[in-house]
């Protein structure tokens, strides 16, 4: 019989102010409620501009997103006071239906003359040919979108929730951030996501998403890649991961001073060299040597956990057991005790989500520093901005994700005409 040491890993503290270290809850709706965004004294604007587009047969659609936004429905209190500012409507315009090209004839025009912070676009289903053709056309001019389908807002039940999770993306996608996480760790950290998808020819697209720890918070960086790469063209690979961690590095060090570390959270097994090969390429380009540690996070992991203590056999989140000392499960998902009842429940359906992570030995960062960065990763969990209740997967996968999805259905050559205007949403979670 084999046996394995396990622990609880305490749930991170959140923090809502950048200014008080007293802010702070554990559940992030409650923290909202009660002391508004991380940054609501430092977004450096007095309102949001949101320009709506929507077909004109959703009047009544729009009428419940724009009202619900600005007013709040039930238990969601509206966009202005949850987040500390108001959402203000700068345009609306009803479009002849839902294509391509009755919204590329229409948008390029309303956003010059509104000049949004974030659109808001309406649909009655997720018609992909128009979600990937204003995606397109707005990255293209720098500005962030919010995509809403009819569908989302049929359930009176549901809808203040719905509501509130389309203000938390709205809020993100601005360039604001809703929370942080208190790290457990001193050093200063640059993290990398790095995530595939495939596109319609099957090749693997790659994303990715930079992070930084600073005086004990996690904030976001950076999410734009310098130019869409295929996974499977290895030197483009590695000059394109090099370059994003010079850049990187080099505003790091503006913002603060130089990293105490880079980690690199990989959805795959790295690569025989290739992240090894970027990561050394960027200290030679950088006159640095800062070590970095590069880790595998396996999300279809073969390994399952229960807990037989508990009726419903589900473990608590943050259960990590270490079956060596390079590789160890941790549990991102699982019961949770509900603020408002005390109940331990779960809110959706489906096995809970377990992480299987290992320490790629080539890295210069020693094999000591494995149980922190497990607990980093822990701790990413809870920077994820999708949703009040959003999937446990770390932001640094997640994000990348999202965006290697956006590069894949909008085209490489499309993205790569765009990437001038791409460093207009370089600071603000536009993918979410």
């Amino acid at each position: 019989m084999l046996y394995f040491v396990g622990e609880k890993l305490s749930a991170p503290a959140l923090r809502f102010s950048a200014s008080s270290l007293s802010q702070r809850d554990y559940y992030p709706r409650r923290g909202i409620q009660n002391y508004g965004p991380y940054d609501a004294m430092t977004l450096g604007k007095d309102k949001v501009n949101c320009l709506v587009i929507y077909p004109a047969n959703l009047q009544g659609a729009k009428q419940t997103v724009v009202g619900g936004l600005q007013n709040g429905n039930g238990s969601f209190a509206g966009f202005h006071k949850l987040f500390r500012i108001p959402l203000t409507i700068c345009g609306e315009r009803g479009i002849p239906g839902e294509t391509p090209e009755q919204l590329d004839k229409n948008i390029r025009g309303l956003v010059r003359d509104a000049q949004p912070d974030i659109v808001l676009l309406l649909a009655s289903t997720r018609n992909p040919a128009f979600y990937t053709s204003a995606k397109s056309i707005l990255i293209g001019l720098g500005i962030p979108s919010q995509f809403v389908t009819q569908e989302k807002l049929r359930n009176p039940s549901q809808l203040p929730w719905t509501l509130e999770n389309i203000a938390l993306q709205m809020y993100a996608k601005i360039g604001g951030t809703p929370w942080t996480v208190l790290s457990s760790q001193k050093q200063k950290s640059l993290v990398l996501g790095i995530s595939r998808a495939q596109d319609e020819q099957k090749r693997m697209v790659v994303g990715f998403v930079t992070l930084f720890s600073s005086d004990g918070d996690y904030l976001f960086f950076s999410s734009i890649a310098p130019q869409p790469v295929y996974w499977e063209n290895r030197e483009a690979y590695q000059e394109s991961l090099a370059s994003v961690i010079v850049k990187a590095c080099r505003e790091y060090t503006q913002l603060n001073r130089q990293p105490d570390e880079i980690v690199i959270h990989l959805c795959k097994k790295p690569g025989k060299f290739r992240e090894f090969y970027a990561a050394e390429q960027a200290m030679k380009l950088l006159g640095a040597n800062i070590p970095y540690a590069i880790l595998h996070l396996n999300e279809y992991s073969s390994y399952h956990l229960f807990d037989t203590a508990h009726a419903s056999y589900v473990p608590q989140p943050g259960i990590k057991v270490n079956l060596s000392e390079t590789s160890a499960l941790l549990f991102l998902d699982g019961r949770k005790r509900d603020f408002r009842t005390g109940e331990e429940t779960r809110n959706r359906r489906g096995v809970p989500r377990l992480f299987e992570i290992g320490f790629d030995t080539r890295s210069t960062l020693p094999i000591s520093e494995f149980q922190r960065l497990t607990r980093q990763v822990y701790e990413f969990v809870a920077v994820n901005w999708r949703g009040f209740n959003a999937q446990s997967v770390p932001a640094t996968l997640n994000y990348s994700r999202l965006i290697a999805d956006l590069i894949a259905e909008i085209g490489v050559d499309t993205w790569s005409q765009h990437v001038a205007q791409l460093g207009l949403l370089a600071d603000k979670a536009w993918f979410l």
